[in-house]
C-alpha cells in the first residue's frame, strides 16, 4: 500500500529509516504505518520506533534480523519495533496493541523500555511471541 503522508498524524518518515541509509522510511509497508497511526491515535501514547538502533527498515540485513525478518527490504519491511511513552501497565500496553490488529506481535519486557515489535505477516503465518533473558517463546506452532 502507497504511504500519502499527509494522512499521517503522528509519524516523520526519518522515524522508520534504516539508520545505515537516510531517506529508507519511505520503505516502511503503509498498511503497517497506518496501524501504528491509528495504535497512536486510539490510545493517545506516544509511540517511540527504534529506527536508531535498526529496529524498523533494515535495507540490506545490517541489524542482525532473522534471514526473513519482516524488517528486511527483501520482506517488505512490514516490521517495527517501538515502545510508548506511557504509565499504562505493560499488560494494558499489551492489550492496545493485541485488538490493533497486528498478524505479528512480539513482547519484549527486558528491553531498557519495555516494548514490542509488530508487523503484518500473512495471516496464514500469525505468530505470537515472548523474548525474556535472550529466550524467544513463541505461543503458536
Amino acid at each position: 500500500m502507497p504511504i500519502n503522508w499527509s494522512y499521517v498524524r503522528h509519524f516523520k518518515r526519518y522515524e522508520f529509516d534504516d539508520p545505515l541509509y537516510p531517506g529508507s522510511g519511505d520503505l516502511i509497508d503503509g498498511q503497517l504505518l497506518y496501524m501504528l497511526d491509528r495504535l497512536r491515535e486510539d490510545t493517545g501514547w506516544p509511540i517511540h520506533p527504534h529506527w536508531e538502533v535498526g529496529g524498523c527498515v533494515d535495507v540490506d540485513g545490517s541489524h542482525g534480523h532473522a534471514k526473513h525478518s519482516y524488517h528486511l527490504k527483501k520482506m517488505g519491511c512490514k516490521a517495527v519495533d517501538f515502545h510508548f511513552d506511557t504509565t499504562a501497565s505493560f499488560r494494558e500496553q499489551y492489550y492496545a496493541v493485541s485488538k490493533a490488529g497486528f498478524t505479528g506481535i512480539g513482547v519484549y519486557p527486558n528491553w531498557e523500555h519495555p516494548g514490542f515489535h509488530v508487523d503484518t505477516r500473512p495471516k496464514e503465518k500469525t505468530q505470537r511471541w515472548v523474548r525474556r533473558n535472550g529466550i524467544y517463546i513463541y505461543l503458536l506452532p
